[in-house]
């Protein structure tokens, strides 16, 4: 009797395995805009620092279907419920739907900078310094410590669709232009598009948008003994120092 309450047991477990394990997770990458955190090479491969947490989460057992989207077009389809157990990243910081759902722990810590070009004589210590400028900011995302600024006009915005033209912008208005954005996606994008950082100045942003984590955003209805590996994995990844690791491949 033992013995066959003990292979019942071991049925039950395999099988709540396999259920799990069948699940497949659909992880959203945002087009273009995403670099390091999400790249997409031009065979399709999917590289970058959350892209690569993502393949080492689910390394084994689970299968993993990529959706790439422009961003707001990947919000849209994240608010209207998206695909059954979905992933991509966020931060409380943001709001919405990349807020809603967050791993336990963080997977990086994210700082803004501002960029100039080399021609500039600006040098940033408070808004004072920058609230006559134009300021470069990327199409289709927010900026949650700009917004009231923007709102009561005290900030100038020029929205661009990509770093090429974010760049192009300095170059023709040293004196008058800063962009704004992640000090990793700057100096990633300037080498991308091998640009030599001494043709530009990079100034600490923090006193205005200070660092904060970023994530693995989860679906809200997701599975519950899928979210439960993520968090395990996440933090076995961690404490291994896989994610400093995965981090340091792109900054």
């Amino acid at each position: 009797m033992k013995r066959f309450i003990t292979i019942m047991l071991t049925l039950q477990i395999c099988l709540a395995s396999f259920t799990v394990h069948a699940e497949s997770i659909n992880y959203y990458v945002i087009a273009k805009q995403a670099m390091p955190f999400q790249i997409i090479s031009n065979n399709n491969q999917h590289t970058g620092m959350v892209s690569d947490i993502v393949s080492s989460v689910f390394a084994e057992n689970y299968t993993v279907n990529y959706h790439t989207y422009p961003f707001n077009r990947m919000i849209s389809e994240l608010e209207s419920g998206g695909e059954k157990n979905w992933v991509t990243y966020g931060s409380p910081n943001w709001g919405g739907v990349q807020a809603a759902n967050l791993s336990d722990i963080p997977i990086y810590t994210v700082s803004h900078s501002i960029l100039t070009h080399a021609k500039s004589d600006l040098v940033f210590r408070d808004f004072k310094d920058v609230n006559d400028k134009v300021f470069i900011l990327l199409n289709g995302f927010d900026y949650p410590s700009l917004q009231p600024f923007i709102d009561s006009g005290e900030i100038n915005e020029l929205r661009v669709k990509d770093y090429a033209a974010a760049f192009r912008i300095l170059d023709r208005m040293p004196q008058d232009a800063i962009f704004v954005e992640m000090t990793s996606r700057i100096k990633y994008n300037l080498k991308l598009l091998s640009k030599d950082l001494k043709d530009y100045k990079l100034q600490d942003f923090s006193a205005i948008i200070p660092g904060y984590p970023i994530y693995l955003a989860l679906d809200p209805n997701m599975d519950s003994d899928i979210q439960k590996f993520i968090n395990q994995q996440l933090l076995l990844l961690s404490n291994s120092g896989t994610l400093t690791k995965i981090i340091n491949r792109y900054i």
